[in-house]
């Protein structure tokens, strides 16, 4: 039985729960591959596929908060890649995230009072990427998923200034536009593991699409209350585990490949342009 989710956390098993979850597993996957394989692309193709969530997630939520812990956390990341001999620039993850919260609204207003009002913004952001990946992680592109987690929860709201075609053909652009930068950014990849992705990306695509708030309240019917837990642990944690990992991830490869991890050993921004957006 599923019901719809109140404001504050409850005890069930929630859709939110689940999106989370998949995400950071696909995340841990994505930078084991970055830190320990490098060059095997599958952990980055299966890994990849957690960015549309993310950020999905900002256009979704009813809150554009920038809260202390965010900004501790991105604070703390930059810190670890200077210690650990990486770069300043671009700026985390974590900073990307301040930033689209902070334009949110702003943009979301310039994009949906027509379906011109769109189509500007997709070029706006497309334009905007490569300088702008410089400055933080995977640039202004993936602001793309932003606006389609705010059109997704407002469907109603958005469909009485743009038709519902306009906005179906905007969702699906999006997802290639990703797939096609990934594409380019991870040069590579095999044809099978390119078909992967796009398959992945659609499939994430469509479960976007479709997401709502919801509590499966005889979730515990079904599974181990230990999975559960774990569940709701991986999604109700999310930044914690992201900065813990990167840390512990940071802290190995120090140990393992000195030569790639040095103590300090730090530049402002890597040499290769198309590492700004890995």
């Amino acid at each position: 039985m599923i019901k719809i989710l109140p404001s504050h956390l409850p005890r069930e098993l929630t859709s939110y729960d689940l999106l989370k979850a998949l995400a950071i597993i696909l995340m841990v996957i994505d930078h084991v591959g970055h830190h320990f394989y490098p060059d095997e692309m599958w952990f980055r193709v299966v890994g990849r596929l957690c960015i549309p969530i993310w950020f999905f997630l900002i256009g979704y939520a009813k809150t554009t908060e920038l809260t202390k812990s965010l900004w501790v956390g991105g604070v703390i990341i930059a810190i670890s890649g200077i210690i650990s001999g990486q770069f300043l620039l671009p700026l985390n993850i974590l900073f990307t995230i301040i930033i689209f919260r902070y334009i949110r609204t702003a943009t979301v207003m310039r994009s949906f009072y027509s379906a011109d009002g769109l189509r500007g913004m997709y070029f706006i952001l497309l334009l905007l990427t490569l300088p702008s990946a410089v400055l933080f992680e995977y640039g202004t592109s993936v602001m793309l998923f932003v606006l389609i987690g705010y059109m997704t929860r407002n469907k109603e709201e958005v469909q009485k200034n743009i038709e519902p075609q306009y906005l179906n053909i905007f969702f699906i652009v999006s997802f290639f536009t990703f797939f096609i930068i990934q594409g380019v950014s991870l040069p590579s990849l095999s044809n099978y593991q390119a078909a992967f992705m796009f398959v992945g990306l659609a499939l994430i695509g469509f479960m976007l699409w479709n997401f709502k708030p919801a509590i499966y309240i005889d979730a515990d019917r079904h599974m181990a209350r230990s999975l559960i837990c774990l569940i709701q642990f991986m999604g109700r944690r999310t930044l914690e585990i992201y900065v813990a990992h990167i840390l512990i991830f940071r802290g190995v490869s120090m140990y393992l490949y000195p030569d790639k991890y040095g103590f300090m050993d730090w530049n402002y921004m890597p040499q290769n342009s198309v590492s700004m957006f890995m």
